[in-house]
């Protein structure tokens, strides 16, 4: 047996069929050992991954070459997550500062987009959006692409 299994059920016709499912993958597992058996709400999606990723690398490319695609990420992570905390609305993994004893100098380890829930990946698309406007990004064929497979998954 694989050491995690994911279903997403999104209606009680769902659950109602996946219990019994997910009893047996558990009875099964317990032949193992304990198990972790964890719920809860889908995080964001791979739709959203592909729309900020490509934003990301228009805004790189178009204004901030001179830096590596990472550091201009990790930039406009930490300003989305100023904006959000700013706004009342933190994000719900934030990133922290972190005392090095050796050198003798606060370390920041920025939030993690993998750790976004849904509505932060959709504000952060929204962030970056804001500020492409505001730094003159012509977006670029592939995040074109990306925004309507994203809009077409968010309508339905």
């Amino acid at each position: 047996m694989r050491n995690e299994v994911f279903y997403r059920a999104s209606s009680e016709k769902d659950l109602s069929e996946l219990l019994p499912i997910i009893t047996q993958r558990a009875r099964k597992g317990l032949e193992g050992g304990p198990m972790d058996i964890v719920l809860r709400r889908p995080s964001k999606n791979r739709l959203q991954e592909e729309k900020y990723h490509a934003m990301i690398g228009d805004i790189h490319h178009q204004c901030f070459r001179a830096n590596t695609p990472e550091g201009v990420k990790a930039v406009l992570v930490n300003q989305f997550a100023l904006e959000m905390e700013e706004q009342g609305t933190p994000l719900a993994n934030p990133g922290e500062k972190v005392w090095d004893w050796k050198s003798q100098e606060a370390v920041y380890v920025r939030p993690s987009t993998t750790k976004f829930r849904k509505y932060e990946a959709a504000q952060f698309i929204e962030f970056l959006y804001a500020t492409g406007v505001d730094l003159g990004v012509s977006w670029s064929e592939k995040a074109l692409k990306a925004y309507e497979s994203y809009k077409e998954a968010r309508a339905a």
